[in-house]
């Protein structure tokens, strides 16, 4: 069997794959400033508070395993 070549005019899919990837940049464009629109954001007190807490925690046991 022979292979048959389509030119990228003529393929009926090269409309949808050009459209699937424009798509697929806008999603990537999209969640990129969404994420670095979160990592600018402030870390909260509380969660600060408890990785203190955790690093106080992880000292004394070293120190007592010391």
């Amino acid at each position: 069997m022979q292979a048959l070549k389509v030119s990228k005019e003529k393929n009926p899919n090269a409309k949808n794959l050009r459209s699937a990837r424009v798509r697929q940049q806008a999603i990537g464009h999209e969640l990129r400033r969404l994420y670095d629109s979160v990592v600018q954001e402030p870390v909260p007190e509380e969660f600060l508070k408890l990785l203190g807490k955790i690093d106080s925690d992880k000292d004394e046991t070293e120190e007592n395993s010391s």
